[in-house]
């Protein structure tokens, strides 16, 4: 019982993000600014390593890029909401059109970033989402 609510207090501290981002200097850059604010992060090169990881690891908030060898953004999302429903999800696209921002929300994503974007943008978009996502499932109740 304490060491379950030992994890449940560092959760609590340093929420863990997951980033799926095949460009290796936004992935840094990503990685680097969440890191410096305080955040645990995990991160996948490509859409097999970031679809496994998406099902299996333990993390509070996805980053997503759509563009992505083997599996596309979109296919990771319809897997995870399969298996993982209110699962939190940015994502992260250079592909801005309306068609493509709706059903990135419509499979289940919080939010949707336009690439390029600020690191200060990003960060306060995580905060909020990471803030709904507790009010909807404490982090001691997620995967």
């Amino acid at each position: 019982m304490v060491l379950c609510w030992i994890v449940v207090f560092l959760h609590m501290i340093a929420p863990t993000i997951l980033v799926v981002e095949d460009d290796s200097s936004v992935r840094r850059g990503v990685v680097d600014a969440l890191t410096y604010t305080g955040y645990q992060v995990i991160s996948a090169a490509d859409g097999k390593e970031g679809r496994e990881m998406a099902l299996t690891a333990r993390y509070d908030l996805m980053l997503l890029d759509l563009i992505l060898p083997n599996f596309t953004g979109f296919e990771i999302l319809e897997a995870l909401g399969k298996s993982r429903p209110g699962q939190a999800v940015i994502i992260l696209s250079a592909k801005g059109e309306e068609d493509d921002r709706v059903k990135g929300l419509k499979l289940g994503a919080d939010d949707y970033v336009v690439k390029p974007f600020s690191a200060r943008e990003l960060l306060a978009r995580v905060d909020a989402v990471l803030r709904r996502a507790t009010e909807r499932h404490p982090l001691s109740e997620q995967y």
